[in-house]
């Protein structure tokens, strides 16, 4: 669901739409034909500043990549991360079945290409190389997150306790 002041549904060329996603590190990879399928399945939305593309606790229902503009994303109303052109959010929500964990709300206007999560699915069922890239893309967020992982601990009081495995959050079944 979005909550938006004002919602406009952008008449965009495929082929624009195209060349953005081309841009983006999930779809690079992808053959025309399916990268055709994305951007025919795609709407393009534009938001003003303040308007929320996604609310914390909301279902999945879609992948989006940011075209202009600036997010924020607020986890418990603090800001966490910002998402800005070519960046891709959703995903992890759409994978994973589980709610949105975090507030998006544009700090700038902007604009994003939306793909549904029938579309989304439907494409990783029946083309792999769209699930590999997914795998690709997040283990390459994992190694980034246990980066910074490790940076906090080198600056936190005990690094030489690490966590516990077994500590960490379990995805639902």
């Amino acid at each position: 669901m979005l909550y938006l002041t004002i919602e406009a549904y952008l008449e965009m060329d495929t082929s624009e739409v195209k060349g953005i996603l081309r841009e983006v590190d999930l779809f690079a990879r992808l053959d025309d034909e399916l990268l055709d399928a994305f951007a025919e399945a795609s709407t393009v939305i534009e938001f003003d500043a303040g308007d929320r593309l996604v609310g914390q606790g909301d279902p999945a229902g879609a992948v989006w990549v940011i075209v202009e503009g600036e997010l924020e994303a607020r986890r418990n109303s603090k800001p966490v991360a910002i998402f800005g052109p070519g960046d891709v959010g959703g995903d992890l929500s759409l994978l994973s079945g589980q709610p949105h964990s975090v507030d998006g709300i544009f700090k700038s206007a902007g604009r994003v290409v939306r793909l549904g999560a029938d579309e989304f699915k439907a494409a990783v069922r029946h083309h792999p190389e769209v699930a590999w890239e997914i795998i690709r893309v997040l283990v390459g967020r994992i190694y980034g997150l246990l980066e910074a992982v490790e940076q906090a601990r080198r600056q936190a009081p005990r690094p030489d306790e690490p966590p516990h495995v077994g500590d960490w959050p379990k995805p639902d079944k």
